[in-house]
């Protein structure tokens, strides 16, 4: 084996030796060498969890100490991460989507291997994406809790000027709470010791894209001035626009006093103190605001996460979730994103609650926003101004949402429109709801569309779908005692209209 090839460390859950082998020489044949153990027990499966990192586990689902299910439990507990591939000769439509909804990330029949190395790089590309995804959160958490507890006040506000954050020590100062300045913009602590020439120089300076150091002279709340030493620096999207300012504020207030004082006793002193403050304020505080703007900037371009994302960090209950809720939609969209794939993934009992579901189909929309813009999909929302609620569980629900949004835009490589549609009707004399997604893609053809609804049946490129979508759809309706249909035409589009039972009861409250 060439030492240049990439090392695999695969861990077989299995109870056959020879089937593992006969997987080990499939993988080795594509040019990896591998580092390999075999365990068929939970104990034994605990036990190599715990002492090494495996970049695949490839786990049969049924045998005779253990089954797949019962091994994706335990790396829940055990908090791994490790892509898990299912590898049978038996499993049917049910154990597959059992075993997909438990946390496994493929699976593939023993005698049909053409997908293994495809759907293994596949997966350890997105594992590195939520190891970097996980470490950009963490790092973003730090500085969240870095900027909540500085004694130093900040300030977060849009491209013009509207303010968007503030930290708790910007509210002691300033005598506002942070309700009361979101929403505003700096001018509401003008005081009028400054002239219009010296608000324009700044602005000048900081909409040209340099950092802008001064002290201002500010009025609280209750009227009295107070002196800020104040640093604002431009934060860039990635193309280099200026989309935000950060502001980091020192209230001097009581220093400026002590040094008024000791000018009046010994102004020669005064102005030597003044001098070496002034030095070594100017040294600190562009420290400071050169790495606040570079460590804001570095999420919004590496991660296109931004300065909202500190929401994620907070717990449920502390009462800055409402303050920063009104932070940058389009990055309030990404902790959305995240926040729903946790949802979507969690398993247990069906819990059915009355929704709107002009608000399920708006939360599904805005998950999949950011994927839509990039493949130039417009959405457009037809909703009547009153719409019957439904009992149904909201993850299922979202889960159908958002895989019939998914199909409507793979139907789409070239961007297109997607109509979004909602209505009250009757079926067999009994009131529904129905909800229709209409694409301008590709349509499915004649013969295609009599097996679509087919368990790994998928019309799409090998390693790019599991079949199970539509399936999975089929079923979530079903079980919500509704109806899916399907009509398309190739070059025109597809029509999907999932038509749900209907009720009079008041909208439950999500606790996401």
């Amino acid at each position: 084996m060439n030492s240049s090839n990439p090392t695999l460390r695969v861990l077989h859950v299995e109870d056959s030796e020879r089937d593992a082998m006969l997987l080990d020489r499939h993988i080795t044949r594509a040019g990896y060498e591998l580092v390999t153990e075999r365990v068929d027990t939970p104990a034994a499966l605990r036990e190599v969890l715990s002492q090494r990192e495996w970049d695949v586990i490839l786990c049969d689902y049924s045998m005779p100490q253990f089954n797949a299910i019962a091994a994706l439990n335990i790396m829940k507990e055990m908090n791994i991460d490790s892509p898990f591939i299912i590898i049978s000769g038996t499993i049917g439509e049910a154990s597959a989507v059992e075993a997909m909804r438990a946390g496994a990330h493929d699976y593939m029949m023993k005698d049909s291997l053409a997908r293994l190395i495809p759907a293994i790089e596949r997966e350890l590309k997105d594992s590195d994406n939520r190891r970097a995804r996980r470490k950009a959160e963490q790092e973003l958490q730090l500085k969240s809790v870095a900027l909540e507890a500085a004694a130093n006040g900040v300030m977060i506000t849009k491209a013009d000027g509207k303010i968007i954050w503030v930290n708790p020590a910007l509210s002691r100062s300033s005598g506002y709470s942070a309700d009361e300045l979101i929403g505003k913009t700096p001018r509401l602590l003008k005081s009028g010791q400054q002239d219009e020439e010296f608000y324009k120089e700044l602005w000048q300076t900081i909409r040209s894209g340099n950092v802008w150091r001064n002290t201002l002279i500010n009025r609280r709340k209750d009227g009295a001035l107070y002196h800020d030493d104040m640093t604002i620096a431009p934060i860039r999207d990635s193309n280099g626009n200026i989309t935000h300012f950060v502001a980091v504020e020192q209230d001097i207030t009581e220093l400026q006093h002590a040094l008024a004082q000791l000018r009046s006793k010994n102004e020669e002193l005064a102005m030597m103190t003044q001098q070496l403050w002034q030095a070594s304020k100017l040294a600190t505080m562009g420290e400071l605001a050169a790495s606040v703007a570079h460590e804001l900037n570095n999420p919004l371009a590496t991660v296109t996460l931004r300065v909202e994302l500190l929401t994620m960090q907070l717990p449920d209950d502390s009462p800055m979730l409402q303050p920063l809720g009104v932070i940058s939609h389009e990055v309030e969209r990404m902790a959305n994103l995240v926040h729903n794939l946790l949802q979507f993934s969690r398993r247990g009992h069906r819990q059915i609650s009355t929704l709107d579901i002009r608000q399920e189909v708006a939360n599904s929309v805005e998950f999949v926003h950011y994927y839509l813009r990039n493949r130039k999909i417009e959405v457009v929302t037809d909703f009547p101004s009153f719409l019957d609620t439904i009992q149904a569980d909201r993850q299922h629900l979202r889960q159908l949402f958002l895989n019939l949004l998914t199909n409507a835009s793979d139907a789409m490589p070239q961007g297109g429109k997607l109509f979004v549609r909602a209505r009250n009707s009757t079926l067999d004399k009994n009131k529904v709801v129905q909800v229709e997604f209409v694409d301008t893609g590709e349509g499915i053809s004649a013969e295609h569309k009599e097996k679509i609804w087919e368990p790994f049946f998928t019309t799409k490129s090998e390693g790019k779908g599991t079949g199970l979508g539509l399936a999975i759809c089929r079923r979530i309706v079903d079980e919500h005692g509704g109806k899916i249909e399907i009509e398309s035409e190739i070059g025109v589009g597809t029509t999907v209209r999932v038509t749900l039972p209907a009720t009079n009861g008041d909208v439950e409250t999500s606790d996401d």
